[in-house]
């Protein structure tokens, strides 16, 4: 059967999506998506242990077997993503001082914020720029996680919700990846613009 899984979705509109195909039902993906795979994949050698596999399921269009079930799905995507990361962004990740985890982390913001391939990297050095002069990310694409729907404006009682992905009341990288990123997003979290801004508009 083939299927398409989209940039940016997380890993319940994954299930979800999976379900309407009439694949796996979209607890069986989500079950399968909280195991454990990093005796199989060495991208998952950073990946905390108890965090489930958001950020993991590599965007693609596939085609399964009939009869796969949610882990076959799961290690098939999770390869896809472990070719892709090629041996040069992990030598440059490591060079940066920073783990293929934070990677995905911030990839799926970036991934959220912002559309072409150019606005990601100047996004991302604004992002990796906050980080390191310790101020709040401040992503409504993480309270859009958080809150389970998306808002053009989010209002202060959003902004105040007890989350810590919620980036607006937190520092730094949120405790995990809010959805599964494409390349792009990937590429653009490893190699950002550098400049001097903290700060970007949306037109």
């Amino acid at each position: 059967k083939k299927v398409t899984i989209l940039e940016g979705w997380d890993t319940k509109e994954v299930g979800r999506y999976l379900e309407e195909k009439n694949i796996v039902s979209a607890n069986e993906f989500l079950a399968g998506a909280s195991k454990n795979y990093a005796d199989l994949f060495g991208i998952l050698k950073d990946k905390p242990i108890g965090a489930d596999l958001e950020g993991y399921i590599f965007p693609d269009t596939y085609n399964f077997f009939p009869d796969a079930d949610a882990e076959d799905i799961i290690k098939i995507t999770i390869e896809n993503l472990d070719k892709k990361l090629t041996p040069r962004m992990r030598q440059d990740i490591v060079k940066q001082n920073k783990t293929i985890f934070q990677v995905l982390i911030m990839a799926s913001i970036i991934e959220k914020e912002v559309p072409t391939i150019e606005d990601k990297k100047i996004v991302s050095g604004i992002f990796w720029n906050r980080i390191k002069i310790g101020m709040p990310l401040e992503s409504c694409a993480t309270i859009a996680y958080v809150l389970g729907i998306n808002k053009k404006i989010y209002s202060n009682s959003d902004l105040e919700i007890d989350s810590p992905y919620n980036t607006y009341k937190n520092y730094g990288l949120p405790p995990g990846p809010i959805s599964n990123s494409g390349i792009e997003s990937i590429a653009a979290a490893i190699y950002p613009t550098n400049s001097d801004y903290l700060y970007f508009v949306l037109v």
